[in-house]
């Protein structure tokens, strides 16, 4: 008689993550629905079966769901990560600007928030800098979602994060959102390099029925498209000036690199010399920039040119320069 392993595991408000007894591979199992009920395993990685014991959910614990809080300007992409978010079981709450971002986490404290690194309002680093010092909010695992003006262009990954836990590129999110937050809740340590669509099966992670659904061609499909077009959106929206699109595409540039390459843009602010530091980078902005936006006017204005220094300024005051 074959003679059953039985799973340790870990409480995650109405997740329940079962480690296998001979790999340790994690699986995420739904409290809810199988509250009560013993089930048999077989571990992806090593195929060993083994068995978990789900206890009921007490009552007020129906309503104590991970909460995570997403932060764009983009409403439209704000509604597609968030549907993403929930169809895994979590809370999702949307805030579209950097001071009402910190009004929603004082408030609301939520476990997760994805925050856009071009945020309008407050640059990502300037939140991840305020959240760390907010007594109650130490503990919120924050990822930033890189704006990604030219995926083409990044063959590396960040270094240094401003103290966030972990970051994610827009044309991740069907694959990878919601095993990076399982990641930080469950296992609480940093994870900076970036991920791919195989991961879940690497790290050992079974994936529940809604999770079956977000992982099929179709899905991810219909978001990238969603994604695509909410990018597209934030530098040609019909209701914005040339100019007020010309300084949002400046944004979003100046704030990619700067997730990119943090380290060269802190060293180069101490010692004086970014702009050779990271000459590469702003000669590939420029050009991106012109492409965009080649009329005499906006290349006149040293929109880009402004960008650039108002980030450096803010940063420089971070550094306490």
């Amino acid at each position: 008689m074959l003679c059953l392993l039985s799973a340790p595991a870990i409480f995650l408000g109405l997740l329940m993550i079962v480690k296998c007894p001979s790999c340790a591979a994690k699986f995420r199992l739904d409290r809810e629905k199988l509250a009560g009920k013993r089930v048999t395993l077989r571990c992806a990685r090593c195929r060993t079966p083994f068995t978990a014991e789900l206890p009921h959910v007490p009552a007020v614990e129906l309503k104590a769901k991970v909460r995570v809080l997403i932060a764009h300007s983009d409403k439209e992409l704000c509604g597609t990560i968030r549907e993403i978010v929930e169809n895994a079981g979590f809370e999702g709450v949307l805030q579209h600007n950097g001071d009402e971002v910190l009004t929603t986490m004082d408030v609301l404290r939520p476990q997760v928030a994805v925050v856009d690194v071009a945020l309008q309002g407050l640059y990502a680093f300037e939140v991840v800098e305020k959240v760390r010092r907010r007594p109650g909010l130490e503990n919120v695992k924050i990822i930033l979602l890189s704006s990604v003006y030219n995926r083409a262009a990044y063959k590396r990954s960040p270094n240094s994060l401003y103290g966030a836990d972990d970051y994610i590129e827009k044309h991740h999110i069907p694959y990878d959102l919601v095993l990076k937050i399982n990641r930080l809740l469950v296992d609480a340590t940093p994870a900076t390099g970036p991920t791919v669509q195989g991961e879940a099966e690497k790290n050992g992670l079974k994936l529940s029925s809604a999770d079956d659904v977000m992982q099929s061609p179709d899905f991810i499909n219909s978001v990238n498209k969603k994604i695509q077009s909410a990018e597209q959106q934030e530098v040609s929206a019909d209701d914005a000036t040339e100019r007020q699109r010309a300084e949002r595409l400046a944004r979003i540039i100046v704030s990619d690199i700067s997730l990119y390459y943090q380290e060269r843009v802190d060293e180069g602010i101490q010692e004086g010399n970014w702009s050779e530091l990271l000459a590469n980078e702003i000669r590939e902005a420029r050009q991106l920039f012109s492409e965009r936006f080649p009329s005499p006017q906006i290349q006149n204005s040293k929109i880009l040119e402004a960008a650039f220094l108002d980030f450096l300024n803010k940063r420089s005051r971070e550094l306490g320069l």
